[in-house]
């Protein structure tokens, strides 16, 4: 690759890269030193939840009309179901019985764990399909309006 055709779509694809290897690191790090098979399952939920947002977030041509669609279900159900569910999160977190249980050490391992392994996958999906193609012919994202 010559000078002139680097460009800042490469640059932006390398610094992804990197700063997913980066925080893929970190988090392969902490999930050995845990020792947690919950930690691991916990990660791999994010993960795959944040690879499933990624492609929603960059579809391709033929994919955007039922991703159009994918996304309207889902916010229904996070409006509907898991808005419903956040009564039951301040009981656990001031629950009188038992203390805090989302301010264990453990479980707020297993959050942030989550947390992070779904925004990864998330932002390393989206950059990928957007930055990257493989080969000529292949599909690419739409151009940004």
């Amino acid at each position: 690759m010559t000078r002139s055709e680097f460009t800042s779509r490469h640059l932006k694809w390398a610094a992804s890269l990197v700063s997913a290897l980066l925080i893929a690191g970190i988090l392969l790090g902490v999930l050995i030193h845990l020792g947690d098979s919950l930690a691991w399952l916990s990660t791999a939920l994010g993960l795959t939840a944040g690879w499933a947002v990624g492609l929603l977030l960059a579809p391709y041509e033929s994919e955007e009309k039922r991703f159009r669609e994918y996304a309207k279900l889902v916010s229904v159900f996070i409006t509907g179901y898991l808005v419903s569910k956040v009564d039951r999160l301040i009981e656990l977190w001031f629950d009188p019985e038992h203390g805090p249980i989302l301010l264990r050490p453990l479980v707020v391992d297993r959050i942030l764990l989550c947390i992070t392994s779904f925004l990864l996958a998330a932002v390393w999906t989206y950059v990928a399909r957007k930055y990257f193609s493989f080969g000529p012919g292949s599909e690419q994202p739409p151009e940004a309006k």
